[in-house]
């Protein structure tokens, strides 16, 4: 029984500290720690909040303190729609030993008026933003109001904002240092660009679809991502940034007004996408109705305050959207084939645009997802509707070309015949010539690139003989001589007609030897001549060899350098890989490359190179194999093989060059001096097993081992 008074005294104690204790817990409350890296930080848990129903409170009322008690902790992130005055308290820390600057961001850029008042700010700086003011006198030119703040080393301060908007009023306060916020933008420009990139790159592809078919339904589909994006760019704050930063009311009333266009040319656009006329006479003409209802609303849009044409805008959303999918899923039932990519691309769109009015009415919270959902929807539905569309454009292709498989059946086989040709005609290594009776090129294939340089323009009109090589000397006319007597054959016999010929290269200034078969083809009332020249005859003895050898002598054209070099390795793939074969093959035509020009020829490395650069050197090689000092000169080249070795002995009638000097030097020496012998030197010895110089140095001997 004593212990009720002490009861009760302690009851009466509470009550009467109760409301201290309240104050105590807001002052008492943990103010926001301020770093030097802040990337976005989220402020909610550290903003209480006041309500100012009839908006009567000054900024001196608020920051004297004496409403601080009524300040409270909200649980949404979303006010919503209110046409009372916000006041936001935030206590923030600097536990630094050094001033810090830093940035308080509002991450909505509809809002109307926006203020920060607080003891520390200096009196030039920007206290009042939205878009109730022109774009200019924001303090960093970015969608989203931003402060620029400052706090003293080891201090705190308590900042009041006061809110105030004709839209939904979300808590959306991020805390942010200078880099991380331009790192930020950086990276919101770059998703921004590729969706209005995707946007703009989806209605010029439509609008081009439409100049070529004229289907209303590309052009209503433009209109509609123009719509839709204006949206957007009002939405996002970027058209009050860029289009038009100084029209206040403009960059308010824009935003339902382009919703409700948006659905205007929605709607339209499904009623022409799906064929509802087809499908669904009786929903078609409700839409109509509908549309005519849309209209109106975008027009009260710009005549009602701003809140009810929000409410309204949202009003025409939201059964549009229904009457569209509702559209889409009778066009399916009725097997519309369009209906299928319509309904999944809208789906993702509607979806997009549902989520983002329940986040404007204040029924979802206002985030980083709900924020860009209708971005998101919208680039979704842009891309797979796309498909939809170019499905579209296959189904009448398919059509036509149903219609037109009737019309073509008799042309079929000729069709074919054609393909047969064109691809023996173009695909077989041998050049092709169709020629006229008069020789006169009609056509060649691509094969007179490879061989001798030309392109099938170049030679077209041109007869046969002009392609033989000029020969000089003792053998000048004897090419053309040959061929004309090949051509009376044919003509006075009519049978197949095979020789050899030398032709000329566009590029090459030398000879090329091709072996030549001619042939009359018949047709109705004329007759062409089928003209195949190839390089060589394939040599069917080749894998039968078990030993060899041979003596050649050539003059001082480097294509026989190709040849011989050909000629002399086509037997070593019995005993060596592919990789070797070609690495003796290489370094043998070097060798012989050498003999020509550096032994034969006398021609220096300075002179080549000179001729190099200048883009004269086949002039200046030809000029040399004429010159009467070096043109009699010539190649000898002795070739041995047989189960142990293969060997090789190459002798110019040049004067030679010091090769046990070049034997001396490193292959880094050799390319730091660029001499003209050394390289090719250096990359025979590492193929061979054995190179020899006569003291001359002349003539070389290689030879390599089969290590079976």
């Amino acid at each position: 029984m004593t212990g009720l008074p002490n009861l009760k005294q302690h009851s009466i104690l509470l009550a009467f500290l109760l409301p201290f204790l309240s104050a105590f817990s807001l002052f008492g409350e943990v103010p926001f720690p301020l770093k030097v890296d802040m990337n976005g930080k989220n402020l909610h848990r550290y903003i209480t909040v006041l309500e100012d129903t009839k908006a009567e409170l000054s900024y001196f009322d608020v920051t004297s303190g004496k409403y601080d008690a009524n300040f409270k902790r909200v649980n949404s992130e979303n006010l919503g729609f209110s046409k009372s005055q916000f006041w936001v308290r935030l206590p923030v820390e600097n536990k630094e030993e050094s001033t810090l600057s830093w940035l308080l961001e509002f991450n909505f850029p509809l809002i109307d008026e926006i203020e920060i008042y607080a003891s520390n700010i200096p009196a030039e700086t920007i206290r009042k933003s939205g878009d109730l003011f022109p774009f200019h006198q924001r303090s960093l030119e970015y969608r989203n109001v931003v402060f620029t703040l400052h706090e003293a080393a080891r201090s705190e301060a308590v900042y009041y904002i006061r809110i105030k908007s004709e839209s939904t009023i979300p808590l959306a306060l991020n805390a942010w240092s200078h880099r991380e916020l331009i790192s930020k933008m950086n990276k919101e420009q770059i998703v921004i660009g590729l969706f209005y990139g995707i946007m703009l790159v989806m209605a010029l592809y439509n609008l081009i679809i439409y100049l070529f078919t004229r289907d209303i339904s590309y052009i209503l589909y433009v209109l509609f991502i123009i719509a839709i994006s204006l949206f957007h760019l009002s939405n996002n704050g970027l058209a009050f940034q860029y289009l038009w930063p100084n029209s206040l009311w403009w960059s308010n009333f824009c935003l339902p007004f382009f919703m409700t266009i948006s659905c205007i040319f929605g709607v339209i656009f499904t009623i022409f996408f799906l064929d509802l006329k087809k499908y669904a006479p009786l929903l078609e003409r409700t839409m109509f109705i509908w549309c005519y209802v849309l209209v109106a609303s975008s027009i009260l849009t710009l005549i009602l305050p701003y809140r009810v044409s929000v409410l309204t805008a949202i009003g025409s959303v939201i059964p549009s959207s229904i009457i569209m999918i509702i559209s889409g899923f009778v066009t399916y039932l009725r097997k519309g084939r369009t209906a299928s990519y319509y309904l999944i691309s809208w789906t993702a769109f509607l979806l997009g645009v549902i989520l983002y009015s329940l986040k404007s009415l204040g029924v979802l919270p206002d985030n980083q997802v709900t924020r860009w959902t209708i971005q998101i929807g919208t680039a979704l539905e842009v891309i797979l509707l796309s498909l939809g569309l170019a499905d579209k454009i296959n189904t009448l292709s398919r059509s036509l070309q149903e219609n037109l498989k009737a019309l073509s059946l008799a042309k079929v086989k000729i069709e074919d015949s054609e393909k047969r040709f064109r691809e023996i005609f173009q695909g077989t290594e041998e050049i092709v010539f169709l020629l006229n009776e008069d020789t006169q090129i009609i056509n060649a294939n691509r094969a007179i690139t490879k061989h001798l340089g030309y392109r099938t323009d170049d030679i077209k009109g041109k007869k046969l003989a002009d392609l033989l090589f000029p020969m000089k000397g003792k053998k000048e006319g004897f090419n053309l001589l040959y061929l004309n007597d090949k051509l009376t054959e044919l003509k006075m016999v009519g049978k197949v007609a095979s020789f050899q010929v030398e032709f000329g290269q566009k590029y090459v200034k030398e000879p090329k030897d091709m072996y030549v078969r001619l042939q009359y083809i018949e047709f109705e009332d004329s007759r062409e001549i089928l003209a195949t020249l190839s390089p060589q005859y394939e040599d069917i003895l080749q894998g039968f060899i078990d030993s060899e050898r041979i003596e050649f002598t050539i003059n001082n054209y480097l294509r026989n350098a190709e040849l011989v070099s050909q000629k002399v390795t086509a037997n070593l793939g019995k005993y060596l890989d592919p990789s070797a074969q070609t690495e003796v093959r290489t370094s043998l035509r070097e060798i012989i490359i050498n003999a020509i020009e550096h032994g034969n020829l006398s021609i220096g490395f300075e002179e080549k190179s000179e001729a190099l650069l200048s883009g004269t050197y086949l002039d200046f090689l030809q000029k040399r194999q004429e010159d009467p000092r070096y043109n009699r000169k010539s190649i000898k080249i002795e070739y041995v093989f047989n189960d142990e070795y293969v060997a090789y002995r190459i002798t110019d009638e040049g004067k030679g060059f010091d090769h046990k000097k070049v034997f001396q030097k490193s292959i880094d020496e050799i390319n730091e001096s660029f001499e003209q012998h050394g390289r090719g030197i250096f990359m025979t010895r590492s193929v061979f097993d054995r190179v020899e110089y006569n003291d001359a140095g002349n003539q070389v001997r290689l030879i390599k081992y089969f290590r079976i």
